[in-house]
């Protein structure tokens, strides 16, 4: 009788630990995100579904708050698993909703850059911007062909790099904001990186 006593109060106990465990998780889900949730958001698009009825704004309003939400390593995952996915989404919005969403998604980090590079020594500002030029090289050097810069275009690339970075990705089309979008988040994660933060 006392076993099967304790058993009951041990299956009880658990049963409101898990209960409480599901209610914290329900309650917290608006505020929690992981590359697979956006994804998901992604896959299900109404207007990518044949569902046109609903309105867009919110449901980019949700996309975008999750992709906020992620951490660098999140972002990064989320490219290598759902590149294809995240230009489909990207490419459903209209050119105001592609604005507002790299407004939304990637600007927030220029001033960061902004804030960042200003309280650099010069030198180490100097190899953080030389670190940019390159990888903004690697990025044009993946293009297809007829995306390349000539050599003149691309010395022109790496002046206004170093002269003003923010200025320079300020300036990019959208589209162009959203290709280099890995360079602008690796940014990030090296001004914030050990040390930094």
């Amino acid at each position: 009788m006392k076993n099967q006593r304790l058993w009951l109060t041990v299956a009880a106990l658990l049963a409101a630990i898990w209960g409480g465990v599901a209610v914290v998780m329900h309650l917290t889900d608006d505020y929690v995100s992981w590359p697979e949730k956006v994804m998901d958001l992604m896959t299900e698009t109404p207007w990518l579904n044949g569902k046109s009825g609903q309105a867009r704004q919110p449901y980019i309003d949700e996309v975008i708050a999750n992709i906020n939400r992620l951490d660098f390593q999140q972002n990064r995952r989320l490219r290598e698993d759902g590149q294809e996915l995240l230009n489909r989404f990207f490419d459903s919005l209209t050119p105001e909703e592609q604005k507002d969403y790299v407004n939304r998604t990637l600007e927030r980090h220029f001033e960061t850059i902004s804030r960042g590079l200003k309280l650099m020594a010069p030198e180490e500002r100097k190899r953080l911007v030389g670190r940019m030029r390159t990888d903004m090289r690697a990025f044009r050097g993946n293009a297809k062909e007829e995306d390349r810069l000539s050599k003149q275009d691309q010395e022109f690339l790496d002046v206004m790099i170093e002269e003003d970075p923010i200025l320079f990705l300020r300036e990019l089309p959208t589209k162009t904001k959203m290709e280099i979008a890995p360079v602008i988040e690796g940014m990030v994660s090296r001004l914030q990186g050990p040390g930094r933060r």
